[in-house]
């Protein structure tokens, strides 16, 4: 049995790219662009690039072409008498339009033409050109790097001064910005968003615009039915328009796309991509004569195939949001349209949809599919859901403007409304958690501005976000609108007083004990792993065939596609890639969690140790040896140490170690009933499995479980207070089974008198013929002490019966002589 859990990634941010020229069709404002870029980065907006061809332009000049003579050696070369603002030179020119009044740009000798397309641009040299002087260069656009391709010399207005630098009078459509927008702020992956953002900072006067009312020509007759349940689909929309002209775009609209890299394909399309960058507010146009039937929406089926717009064919899942006609798919909802019933230049009527669709569900699809679109990109992360009609008529008008038409009534299906969020904010709060005090009037004008509603009464506020910022939730989203807005870096820096103390630990005993462990552990010669709580589905079948697994329903890699159940996979991992390396001696741990199920609480923190070659380095002082079941077994007793837990309260079992673990050479520790750890060799059928080429010895602690007998035993250590009589040594050999713990052999003397047995110590173990071949012989070193007085010899020698008795009744068997 499978079961499967959803892990949402991690939104990353792209970059928007604007024009100036574009920016100031909501924005008035008077700054260098110097000026916005140091805002914008204030905001959170950070500038990535400025694509500005005029800063190469300062030397070239505003000149006048008074008069113009045919060149008397060459037919289509002309004589041009040129005013620079100071004197009048001569230029030879060849460009068709260049005439006489005509205000143009002219490169002085001596300035070089800028660098394009990594060719080096050439200096201007005054020279002959047939026999005729000519002292510089009339310029065309595609000479400056302004243009790819032009005809003729720049044609300038009166308004631009004669003998200024060209540079002061740009074409700001070619000046462009690029920002990284932040998955948070999907508002801004329009225009209009960082328009309103800048006037929120006091940059500029935003441009309101009147809502765009279009007058309908007839009732579309078109039916739009929706299966889907109300919050996947809260508001969906149609109109049909008839009659249209899909003809190029407008040179204002190619001019933008150019300078910004989108794609220039016909006005229909390009209209609808434009209100993807301009307002954030995608939309999608389709051709429709090639619509058969009325209009489904509805979820896919497992195995549907849909053929998108760039020509790749998808195979669809369940669940993905998709948009039908009577024959089939032809739009996956909010991120691709179909090429079924894409516009050309023959298209007549069209169908202009806008909708809000839920975030999670274009997520869903269009990670599943690995399909990357500007919709998406918008739709994933939350637009505007008040947008849907306001788009549909800003659109429709657009395409009335330009390709004409007539008009029919929308098809609506379902209806945004507002889940009203009231957040109430006090003013001492914001001054409280920013370390300056502000105002009430300025955090009421700064709320409204980026488009709040504020009720303010006295200190305190009732706020209500705007529908485009689905990011503000709570209360401290305001006060961090507050501080972006202020500038942080406005915010003057204080130092802490020194006689505040906090009133609290940070930490808590559970975090301090977990850091104790691991430099515990790390003392030991044991290096901290910290690694992914995913591994591979094929890893996991090979460590925990038997068991639920936990698969992600959506992977961030094709390597990592289920929740690991236990430490171990990562770190056998760790250790074949170390050894593949060179690297003979590993001693690796984490601590992390594990899990058994998808549902909440169904997972536990582990601890997990793994060490493979010798237990030490060549060196002249010390022989070096394999590591051993004693070496991970002492390790995981070094961690129960550390929680307090008694010898007398451990149990060690040869039994009912997970599957991973080697039969014979395991052992399971055990609180009570509770079976806290296991320790001991890994199975040799994991090692080959996992391909490595080294044995591999663990030990693992339940760290919850641990936790919670810890606490409810929580007590601080006695002081140690060493006992002032003299000790006693005694050594005893007992036969017994071969197969019998010696972890039983100990607890069985302990037994007999906790108090003045004070340590007991394994020495030597012994296997031959004369003891049979089902026994071994254990030689035991026994230390007695009182801390009362010095004990006699009587009282020693009773004690030395006690053991042997004691031993020989509970473990089966007898004094070796």
């Amino acid at each position: 049995m499978v079961s499967h859990v959803l892990i949402f990634q991690i939104l990353i941010g792209i970059n928007m790219k604007f024009t100036i020229k574009w920016l100031r069709e909501y924005l008035d404002f008077d700054s260098t662009i110097k000026e916005l870029s140091e805002c914008l980065t204030g905001l959170g907006l950070e500038v990535e690039s400025i694509i500005n061809p005029y800063v190469y332009l300062n030397d070239f000049k505003v000149c006048l072409i008074k008069k113009v003579y045919k060149h008397p050696n060459a037919d289509k070369l002309k004589i041009c008498e040129v005013f620079d603002g100071l004197k009048i030179i001569n230029v030879v020119c060849g460009a068709k339009n260049a005439r006489e009044n005509l205000v143009t740009v002219l490169a002085p000798v001596g300035v070089t033409l800028p660098t394009i397309n990594k060719i080096e641009g050439i200096k201007i040299k005054k020279g002959l050109i047939r026999d005729i002087e000519s002292n510089g260069m009339l310029c065309s656009a595609e000479e400056l790097g302004l243009e790819k391709s032009s005809e003729g010399i720049i044609e300038l207005n009166e308004t631009n001064e004669i003998g200024k630098s060209f540079s002061l009078y740009p074409n700001e459509e070619l000046i462009v910005v690029e920002i990284a927008i932040t998955p948070n702020r999907p508002d801004c992956a329009g225009v209009l968003g960082i328009a309103r953002d800048l006037e929120a900072a006091g940059f500029g006067k935003l441009k309101y615009k009147n809502i765009i009312k279009v007058k309908e020509n007839f009732k579309s007759n078109i039916t739009v039915s929706n299966e889907l349940e109300s919050s996947a689909c809260p508001e969906f929309s149609f109109r049909l328009i008839k009659g249209v002209k899909n003809i190029s775009s407008s040179e204002s609209l190619k001019s933008k796309f150019s300078a910004t890299g989108i794609k220039i394909i016909s006005s229909l399309v390009d209209i609808t991509n434009y209100l993807t960058f301009d307002r954030c507010r995608p939309l999608h146009v389709f051709d429709s004569d090639k619509v058969k039937g009325n209009i489904t929406l509805r979820y896919s089926k497992d195995g549907e195939e849909f053929v998108g717009l760039d020509g790749i064919k998808y195979k669809l899942d369940n669940d993905m949001v998709v948009i039908c006609d009577d024959e089939g798919i032809i739009s996956l909802a909010g991120i691709m349209g179909g090429e079924r019933t894409s516009c050309d230049f023959d298209t007549k009527n069209v169908l202009l949809e806008s909708a809000y669709f839920l975030p999670e569900k274009i997520a869903f699809a269009g990670r599943k599919l690995s399909i990357q679109s500007d919709a998406r990109y918008r739709f994933e992360r939350g637009i505007d859901p008040a947008s849907t009609i306001e788009g549909l008529n800003i659109a429709t008008q657009l395409i009335q403007e330009r390709c004409g038409g007539e008009v029919g009534s929308i098809i609506h299906s379902g209806g945004f409304k507002s889940k009203i969020n009231k957040i109430k904010l006090g003013t001492t709060e914001v001054s409280k958690v920013l370390g300056y005090d502000f105002d009430s009037e300025y955090i009421e004008s700064k709320l409204r501005g980026i488009g709040c509603e504020v009720e303010r009464k006295d200190n305190l506020f009732d706020v209500i976000p705007p529908t485009w910022r689905n990011d503000i939730q709570i209360k401290e989203d305001l006060i961090e609108e507050v501080a972006r807005i202020f500038g942080y870096e406005n915010i003057p820096s204080k130092p802490f007083l020194s006689n505040q103390k906090i009133l609290r630990d940070v930490t808590t005993d559970n975090q301090k004990l977990k850091r104790k462990m691991s430099r515990n552990l790390v003392s030991r010669g044991l290096t901290e792993l910290i690694t992914w709580s995913f591994v591979d589905e094929k890893f996991e079948n090979f460590i925990n065939s038997q068991n639920k697994k936990v698969e992600i329903s959506n992977p961030i890699s094709n390597e990592l596609t289920t929740l690991r159940s236990t430490l171990l996979t990562n770190l056998l991992l760790a250790v074949k890639k170390n050894y593949n390396r060179g690297y003979l001696n590993q001693n690796f741990f984490e601590i992390g969690p594990i899990f058994y199920g998808d549902q909440p609480g169904q997972q536990y923190e582990s601890v997990f140790g793994i060490r493979c070659g010798q237990i030490s380095n060549k060196s002249w002082i010390e022989k070096t040896r394999e590591t051993d079941i004693f070496d991970v077994k002492s390790d995981l007793m070094s961690l129960l140490g550390f929680m307090n837990f008694s010898e007398n309260s451990i149990q060690i079992e040869n039994k009912d170690a997970p599957d991973y673990y080697h039969p014979r050479q395991s052992g399971t520790i055990k609180i009570g009933n509770k079976s806290l750890g296991f320790f001991g060799a890994i199975h040799p059928i994991i090692i080959k499995k996992f391909d490595l080429a080294l044995d591999a010895l663990c030990f693992e602690l339940n760290l919850t479980e641990a936790l919670g007998l810890y606490k409810t035993k929580k007590k601080s250590r006695p002081v140690f207070l060493p006992s002032p009589y003299q000790s006693s040594i005694r050594d005893f050999s007992f036969i017994l089974d071969k197969e019998f713990l010696s972890s039983k052999l100990v607890n069985a003397i302990k037994s007999v008198d906790r108090k003045l047995i004070k340590n007991i110590k394994i020495f030597d173990c012994f296997e031959g013929e004369e003891i049979g071949e089902s026994k071994k012989a254990l030689a035991v070193e026994v230390i007695v002490q009182s801390e009362e007085k010095t004990l006699k010899d009587n009282e020693l020698e009773d004690i030395s019966d006690k053991i042997i008795q004691n031993v020989e009744k509970n473990c089966n068997a007898k004094l070796r002589n």
